[in-house]
């Protein structure tokens, strides 16, 4: 008896998946992925948040699991969905690191649920929602003292740029515990300046507003709060 000769197409093309298991896996990434916007929802701090960035997460949880049941099946099929991602380019800039960290979150749960790999998958959504949650609540990486960002619109009366720096200078020196020259725009008449300010203990946004408005000389003053807030 000769030697056996592994069937080529038998490598290259396997059997179809049942369809019992195929719908149990997009089910339970799409409430494995439910889950994971849940949470995004529930602790994102800033001004990115986005609707349609939670859709995403979902979608994703579920596109990962096909992907990798489409390369479980198929060696060919593998390769042309790494010729296929080779094409697609995602344009569009994630602003907060931890929206990339829940992306990748959400790609290895779908991944892991099309191996079949459910308890891992199930696991890594619960423990990493957990951690989540908890690193949330303890507002952890936070310090006691935060900046908020200052900008102030001056109109120059006769005085140089310097003296009225000086001027402004001299009011938050009393006003807060430190302050930050950001940037400095000057146009004409007119000067815009950007401090990153810590209000003292008994300061608050608001009084440093009323203090800047009754300076002479400038003609618009705005506060950020830069705590919770990702972009201005």
């Amino acid at each position: 008896m000769g030697p056996v000769v592994p069937d080529i197409g038998s490598v290259f093309y396997a059997t179809s998946i049942d369809p019992f298991v195929a719908g149990f896996i997009l089910f339970g990434s799409f409430i494995l992925g439910v889950i994971i916007a849940w949470v995004y929802k529930l602790t994102h701090r800033g001004l990115s948040y986005s609707q349609s960035f939670q859709f995403a997460l979902v979608l994703l949880t579920i596109l990962g699991s096909v992907v990798m049941m489409i390369s479980m099946q198929s060696l060919t099929a593998a390769i042309g969905i790494l010729g296929a991602f080779s094409l697609i380019r995602f344009r569009t800039a994630i602003k907060d690191p931890k929206d990339t960290a829940y992306v990748l979150l959400v790609l290895s749960v779908g991944l892991s649920m099309g191996a079949n790999m459910y308890t891992l998958a199930i696991m890594a959504t619960g423990v990493v929602s957990i951690v989540i949650l908890l690193l949330t609540w303890m507002n952890f990486g936070m310090t006691s003292k935060h900046e908020s960002v200052l900008r102030i619109l001056c109109k120059l009366k006769g005085e140089s740029s310097t003296q009225t720096v000086s001027n402004i200078e001299a009011t938050l020196g009393k006003l807060t515990s430190s302050y930050r020259m950001l940037s400095a725009h000057a146009r004409a008449e007119r000067m815009e300046l950007s401090y990153g300010v810590c209000p003292k203990a008994k300061q608050t946004n608001a009084s440093l507003l009323d203090a800047l408005r009754k300076e002479e000389g400038i003609e618009n003053a705005e506060v950020f709060d830069a705590k919770h807030q990702i972009e201005f």
